[in-house]
């Protein structure tokens, strides 16, 4: 008796139970389509995780082009004030010979002509061919050691710096430049309206004209008024 219910127990199983647990189980997904998602997650992720190199790589290349950017303006400001400073000895000294020459009769003295100031440099556009180029190893006698200690020869960047002078008449309304091509490593031309720059613009030119920064990095730029240089900076 044993053996014939334990196997009309156990049909009776197949028959009614095991239907409905297979009823109730999800269908299973194909292999494909579930290769397919991992594949296409993991390829969401690669993006990802490129995207975010990408924008940390450029903040850290940001940083590293504004400390060149600062150092390049520090150096031309230094260079700059040096300059300035040797042309008013040498104007001075200039019009002292001609008051000499006057009171003792032997000429007359030619008055100088108004030097630009930061207004009038605000309002002009500005060709940087009127002076002439000046050598690295004339700016040292006329600079080192009394202005300066030693003359910057590149901008931070690695560009050569710029630097004009008119020594043939020192007391003409523009005498002096200096200017770096910023990141670039080349100008973006000759001629220059006086204003500001995006700061995070280091393409752009950076350029000191007779005492002011004509194209220099401004938050809301562009400006309208040429930055004059701040003291001379001890050497």
């Amino acid at each position: 008796m044993t053996h014939p219910v334990l196997l009309r127990l156990s049909l009776l199983f197949l028959v009614l139970i095991l239907p409905a647990l297979a009823a109730a189980a999800p269908p299973a997904a194909p292999p494909a389509a579930n290769a397919d998602q991992q594949q296409v997650e993991a390829e969401k992720q690669e993006k990802a995780n490129a995207e975010k190199k990408k924008k940390a790589e450029a903040e850290k290349q940001k940083k590293v082009d504004t400390e060149k950017q600062k150092q390049t303006i520090a150096d031309i400001r230094n260079l700059g004030t040096a300059l300035f400073s040797w042309l008013t000895d040498q104007v001075e000294a200039t019009v002292a010979e001609q008051e000499a020459e006057k009171k003792a009769g032997n000429g007359t003295t030619n008055e100088a002509p108004p030097r630009s100031s930061a207004e009038d440099t605000g309002q002009k556009t500005f060709d940087i061919q009127d002076n002439p180029l000046v050598s690295r190893d004339d700016l040292e006698d006329f600079l080192v050691p009394k202005y300066i200690a030693a003359i910057p020869e590149t901008d931070a960047w690695g560009n050569p710096l710029e630097v004009r002078l008119n020594t043939d008449n020192l007391m003409a309304k523009t005498v002096m430049s200096i200017r770096s091509p910023g990141r670039k490593g080349y100008y973006a031309g000759d001629e220059y309206k006086a204003e500001g720059f995006d700061p995070t613009d280091f393409d752009q030119d950076i350029v000191w004209i007779d005492g002011f920064f004509a194209r220099w990095p401004q938050e809301g730029a562009p400006g309208n008024k040429p930055r004059p240089i701040p003291p001379p900076v001890n050497q």
